[in-house]
């Protein structure tokens, strides 16, 4: 396991994922990511310290696995429509569409498999597959005797992981594992959709597209002198409608919202730069941050160090 501070270190939690991070929570907190590469395939580990948001794509050469090991708090998988809980699993096709949020405290293993090795696996293991779940893939809970099964697994690679003496160090030991694994997950896979549990869904349709739609709004208005009113106008809502909207959805109200988004785009920004005379004003100004003290302090109480010190990192 190692362990990471830096927000834009866990989107590759997720091995060869497209993907951009925002941290929810208001200040960082450690989070630990391991990886056991196989073959074939790619088993990640990641424990988030913080509440996160996630968009992106994933790997266009793989199928993803996601299993839920721990959420004390639910979170939303808005692509799949649905809440996710202890013992989810989101399944997507290569190049699939993720866009999560993840409650403080969250873990998850997630297992990326070559594309032609996951379709033999299945013409043999599950061919009843339905075809619309490998295009657009599906969010489902797994039954207990399957995730039971599921978490010994993990559990074992993770104490080989942990072992000094080098467990699962041989490609003979990979190949035998990766077989495995892959045996576990699909099992888990067929067990969600055989035994029709009811899924947690996102509160409502309409719901969901107003959080879209105000997303979207904050995305294309982000540099402009964007205001809560600004947001009640576009989504024609009340101020009490649009915070319980952020608040349940995100955990966040929106005018933090708007705020954490500006931070990243700093700091994506700060990360790409070349070390100049006043390039840290520059890039706050052109996120409509107009006071250098406030900027400042706020970047350095949600990410845990001051702009300059993220401009040095390269």
């Amino acid at each position: 396991m190692i362990q990471v501070l830096s927000p834009e270190e866990l989107a590759v939690a997720i091995r060869s994922a497209d993907l951009e991070s925002c941290q929810l929570s208001r200040s960082p907190v450690p989070s630990q990511l391991a990886r056991v590469m196989c073959p074939n395939m790619c088993l990640d580990f990641a424990r988030l310290g913080p509440a996160m948001l996630f968009t992106g794509m994933m790997p266009r050469d793989c199928f993803t696995l996601v299993f839920v090991m721990s959420c004390p708090q639910p979170g939303h998988s808005f692509n799949f429509a649905v809440e996710h809980v202890d013992g989810y699993m989101g399944f997507f096709p290569p190049g699939g569409e993720l866009d999560a949020h993840t409650p403080e405290g969250y873990s998850n293993a997630t297992l990326t498999v070559a594309k032609e090795m996951f379709l033999a696996a299945v013409q043999r293991s599950f061919p009843e597959i339905p075809d619309r779940i490998l295009e657009r893939g599906a969010g489902l809970l797994i039954a207990p005797a399957e995730q039971l099964r599921l978490r010994t697994l993990l559990s074992a690679v993770m104490a080989g992981i942990e072992d000094k003496n080098g467990a699962f160090t041989g490609l003979l030991n990979r190949s035998e594992l990766e077989s495995v694994l892959l045996d576990a997950f699909l099992a888990g896979l067929r067990s969600g959709m055989d035994s029709m549990v009811p899924q947690p869904r996102f509160r409502d349709a309409r719901r969901l597209s107003h959080l879209r739609q105000a997303r979207e709004f904050i995305r294309d208005s982000v540099h402009a002198p964007l205001q809560l009113e600004d947001l009640m106008s576009e989504l024609g809502m009340s101020s009490r409608g649009v915070e319980v909207l952020f608040q349940d959805s995100l955990g966040i109200g929106p005018s933090a919202f708007i705020r954490h988004q500006r931070l990243h785009g700093v700091r994506r920004a700060l990360l790409a730069a070349a070390p100049e005379p006043g390039i840290v004003k520059k890039l706050a100004l052109d996120w409509g941050f107009w006071h250098m003290g406030h900027f400042s302090t706020s970047y350095r109480s949600l990410f845990g160090e001051n702009p300059t010190a993220t401009l040095k990192r390269l």
